[in-house]
């Protein structure tokens, strides 16, 4: 008997519907917790931190529906409904007035993009509709969450990712005078959250049920305020938009709406931590618009460990954000490819949760936000810097990981708010090594190459700074004449790796003639082992 694989639709469509699945049961087993547990110890696996309350809390209970999509539409489509889009003003307003007479049902409208959100009993009914296009309505979700136990070696950051992103004065100035959209869940009430937050609720939830906590963590990684879930940019303010229903789903309708309204809300910079794998021109355009008035949008890669990137993070303009652990490394469930943007803490990482608690984040819907904080830091740093200038300066000044340059699974490497903040102190000197990486044999003639890549993460050129490569053939002495600042270097050694599943190691170090601003990325260590197969 052959065993066919899945097609990669197919395979796309149930890692999503397990994300949804998964961040309900997650939902549940947190939120879905008696009152008493406000009240415990921080727990072994840190699910929960009790944070002192001081302020009133509230919600606001509504209610919404989503269709699950049927088996003849394209993966991801919700069933019975449609988006219609009018090229002309005249046209759309028309088709408003003439719903009921077709037997449609008006379930949303956009006047900025001239899209209606229909649903149907029959087909037919979509029949006749002049001066129009036709497309899908995709679901879209909150990013599956990834299992703790599923990358072993994984190191959590907890409440160490602000100084791990060399963040290690007073910030709580930054962001001021910068709105940062989060279109997620809603953001709750939560003391972690003492700034300004606009809440705009385009979907209602189920009677009885609660507003989920994903949109609360990502926004106290942007603008948190307490000394356990310390933002990036504190003193920004929250356009919170929630688009998710109580078991955190949506749709690229309700995502574009969103997107418009974040707009036309004043937002510089939109922070989008969910997706999907369905391609909706509707949303393609809302981020083109977002793009055209100044706005950037950042957004999350998805946590199903693929070689695609989830859109909204794959439109063009828009950067996307990958996940590491507090060791530098990629995170295995952090979807990679030659589009990814950047990448940022994504693992254990402390954030608000609830009203009153605190939760470990994973995943890449925790990244995007600590790149969102870093560009209206930037902004409200450097006010003469547009939103797109800001973003282009964090990006660029990333620290380079993996491969040299950019690659599939670290972008352009990963986020370093310090050397955006000192970008123009003269002075610093670091040199560091960022990355050591096996290149397999070309052929059986050929050995296994280790590319050896240092960086100057400074801001002073170095000059002569002297490389020493340590590998089981032996030292290499090397010199880097000159190595202006954010300029990389690399370095190939061949190496020779047992067939036994025994390791080799390689030991890099630099040394810089001036002092070195930051000594503990002067060295690397890599240990090699030769992956058999089954």
């Amino acid at each position: 008997m052959t065993i066919r694989p899945l097609p990669l639709s197919l395979l796309l469509m149930s890692l999503f519907l397990a994300g949804v699945t998964g961040y309900y049961l997650m939902r549940s087993s947190h939120e879905g917790q008696p009152s008493t547990q406000k009240k415990l110890t921080l727990t072994e696996d840190r699910s929960y931190v009790p944070l002192p309350k001081n302020k009133p809390l509230h919600r606001t209970q509504h209610r919404t529906t989503n269709t699950p999509p049927s088996k003849d539409l394209p993966p991801f489509a919700l069933s019975n409904e449609r988006i219609v889009r009018f090229k002309d003003d005249a046209a759309y307003r028309q088709f408003l007035t003439t719903l009921k007479d077709r037997g449609l049902t008006l379930l949303g409208k956009s006047d900025r993009l001239r899209a209606v959100r229909v649903g149907f009993r029959s087909a037919n009914d979509l029949q006749g509709i002049d001066g129009s296009e036709l497309s899908y309505n995709y679901q879209v979700g909150l990013p599956t969450p990834p299992q703790a136990e599923a990358q072993t070696d994984a190191v959590g950051f907890g409440s160490d990712a602000i100084s791990w992103l060399d963040i290690n004065g007073d910030n709580s100035a930054w962001g001021e005078g910068v709105t940062v959209a989060v279109i997620d869940s809603g953001v709750n009430d939560h003391i972690a959250l003492s700034g300004d937050v606009t809440n705009i609720e385009l979907t209602t939830l189920a009677d009885g049920s609660e507003q989920l906590s994903h949109g609360t963590a990502v926004a106290s990684i942007i603008s948190g305020d307490h000394p356990l879930t310390r933002g990036v940019a504190p003193a920004s303010e929250i356009l919170s938009i929630r688009v998710t229903n109580e078991s955190g789903s949506a749709d690229s309708f309700t995502l574009a709406d969103a997107i418009i309204q974040a707009v036309e809300g004043g937002a510089q910079v939109i922070n989008i931590s969910m997706g999907t794998y369905g391609n909706s021109s509707l949303v393609a355009d809302a981020v083109a618009y977002a793009q055209e008035n100044g706005s950037v949008i950042v957004a999350s890669s998805g946590n199903e460990g693929l070689d695609v990137i989830a859109y909204p993070a794959a439109y063009d303009g828009v950067i996307s954000v990958g996940a590491v652990e507090a060791t530098g490394e990629h995170l295995n469930f952090s979807n990679n490819g030659s589009d990814l943007s950047i990448t940022a803490p994504g693992y254990q990482v402390n954030a608000a949760w609830g009203e009153e608690q605190l939760t470990l984040f994973s995943g890449t819907s925790a990244s995007a936000p600590f790149v969102s904080g870093a560009i209206a830091a930037t902004m409200s740093q450097n006010p003469q810097m547009t939103a797109e200038q800001a973003a282009a300066l964090v990006v660029s000044l990333a620290n380079d990981a993996g491969l040299p340059g950019q690659d599939s699974f670290y972008g352009v490497g990963v986020l370093d708010v310090g050397r955006v903040m000192n970008n123009g102190t003269p002075g610093i000197y670091d040199a560091a090594v960022t990355g050591q990486v096996l290149i397999p044999a070309e052929d059986a003639t050929s050995l296994p190459q280790v590319y050896v890549t240092v960086q100057n993460q400074g801001t002073e050129t170095l000059i002569n700074s002297p490389v020493t490569i340590t590998s089981p053939s032996g030292t290499k002495e090397m010199n880097i004449s000159s190595l202006s600042p954010g300029q990389t270097q690399t370095f190939q050694i061949p190496i020779l790796i047992p067939t036994n599943g025994d390791t080799v190691e390689i030991s890099t170090a630099i040394k810089t003639a001036a002092e070195d601003q930051d000594s503990s990325n002067n060295s690397r260590s890599t240990s090699f082992r030769q992956e058999t197969e089954e």
